[in-house]
């Protein structure tokens, strides 16, 4: 069981501090249509999952307090809310109305994450799962996060690796990736950057979902030849792990602990 949290916030979160803004409230209808129409998490979902669920073993801290930090549907929040008390924040209202008719064991708040103010040093752990990217405001994003952390806290945190996605040719990116309002995907250098500047030390770093990129380097090192024959010499999960720790995946991957 799932110790009892103490703080009970309002399903609303107090209006965003642009509230009035056409391109925010443009963002909230495109996510409440979005979300609706979501069903499964995919593939690419699992192996962020399994991230966030190692990372939170590493921390080992008993029925941590966590917050989700730009939840969508909240099936991470639903997961995680197995192993500590879970509140979650996401901008859609409709999204929020579906997780919680899913997820009742999480506390979810319809709420702009840039603005949000959590009761300070509330939380063990933030996830925050493919939201960074969708922000224009990212150091309002880590200051609320920041914020929400205990001192020595983890902000666990995984984003699309501007990296790859430049190494896909532009027609196969438009093919596979949805363009949503805000898409500002950051390359490893800028995120730790913007981690530090927010009050966080990073601890971990690497990625997931490999052989995605296509052009230059990355068309190197993951020529099917390449692997096949790195297969057949038993090096090859020696290899795909030295890819993603060394940010050749999709997605990348940090831990973070609040200063």
């Amino acid at each position: 069981m799932n110790a009892k949290w103490e703080i009970n916030y309002p399903e609303t979160a107090a209006p965003p501090r642009h509230v009035t803004d056409k391109s925010l409230q443009s963002q909230i209808d495109y996510y409440d249509q979005r979300w609706q129409k979501t069903t499964y998490a995919n593939l690419y979902c699992l192996e962020r999952c399994i991230f966030f669920l190692e990372a939170l073993l590493s921390l080992g801290i008993d029925q941590p307090r966590i917050c989700d930090l730009g939840s969508g549907t909240g099936w991470l929040a639903g997961i995680l809310s197995s192993f500590g008390p879970v509140v979650a924040l996401e901008l859609s209202p409709e999204a929020v109305k579906l997780a919680r008719s899913k997820y009742p064991d999480v506390q979810f708040i319809a709420g702009d994450a840039t603005a949000w103010q959590p009761e300070p040093q509330s939380f063990d752990v933030v996830v925050s799962q493919e939201v960074i990217e969708h922000i224009s405001a990212k150091a309002d994003y880590l200051k609320v996060a920041h914020r929400a952390l205990k001192p020595g806290g983890h902000l666990l945190i995984t984003t699309p690796n501007l990296a790859v996605l430049e190494s896909i040719p532009s027609e196969e990116r438009s093919a596979i990736w949805e363009i949503q309002p805000v898409e500002l995907p950051l390359r490893r250098a800028s995120l730790t950057a913007l981690l530090n500047a927010a009050g966080f030390d990073v601890l971990a770093t690497s990625s997931v979902v490999d052989q995605q990129g296509k052009k230059g380097l990355h068309r190197l090192v993951n020529s099917s030849k390449l692997w096949a024959v790195l297969d057949r010499l038993n090096l090859l999960d020696a290899w795909r792990s030295a890819l993603l720790q060394r940010d050749f995946g999709m997605y990348l991957t940090t831990k973070a602990r609040a200063r």
